[in-house]
């Protein structure tokens, strides 16, 4: 109940963030980890108002690894919204999570540059290999990104942009399969839907 209350409180505050999703039946059942670039600190709950549609038809909450800072702005919120800190604790928990036939986001950045995506970090490969649940690449546009000034200025102007999801097909781990095989794979993935190249 509580879960739901927050879903309908995020939609009246970050409804007018959304903007179109395509793909959406890309997503298998749980447990899958969701993989997408970060564009700005609202990622989690439009993420989560997205794809509200699917977690409800599963019965899922989502859990979130994220920045730091990202936890820090929305303290209050954080861990009824399924948020938990990037850290080799997080990742632990995330693991636990997709034991358990959960789905886990992960925005896995490094540094943010114009046009341009580089690798991203080595945390949903390393879940991927480690419980054998695929990887959903998901790619946001929006106007103007805010990461990675964390500028006052952009973060708010990026409050009244739309932000669009685009959903890639799941990538399956395979036996042979390194965690940097998986990784650039799915760098790739999220580079071409979001029409980047990469660095």
């Amino acid at each position: 109940m509580l879960y739901h209350g927050l879903e309908y409180i995020s939609q009246l505050v970050f409804g007018h963030q959304l903007g179109s999703i395509t793909g959406l039946e890309n997503i298998p059942s749980p447990p899958c980890i969701i993989a997408a670039n970060h564009v700005s600190p609202y990622d989690p709950i439009l993420m989560v108002l997205q794809l509200y549609p699917w977690l409800k038809k599963y019965r899922q909450k989502p859990m979130f690894l994220t920045n730091r800072k990202v936890i820090v702005l929305f303290s209050a919120f954080t861990k009824l919204l399924g948020m938990f800190p990037g850290t080799r604790q997080g990742l632990k928990q995330a693991q636990f999570f997709l034991t358990q036939g959960n789905p886990v986001g992960i925005f896995p950045n490094r540094d943010r540059l114009p046009n341009r995506l580089k690798r991203f970090h080595l945390g949903p490969a390393f879940l991927s290999l480690k419980t054998k649940v695929p990887i959903v690449p998901i790619g946001i546009r929006t106007q103007e990104e805010v990461f990675p000034s964390w500028n006052l200025w952009k973060i708010i102007k990026s409050f009244f942009q739309k932000k669009h999801f685009i959903v890639g097909k799941p990538i399956y781990p395979q036996e042979n399969s390194s965690l940097t095989e998986l990784t650039n794979e799915l760098t790739r993935a999220v580079a071409k839907l979001i029409d980047k190249e990469i660095v």
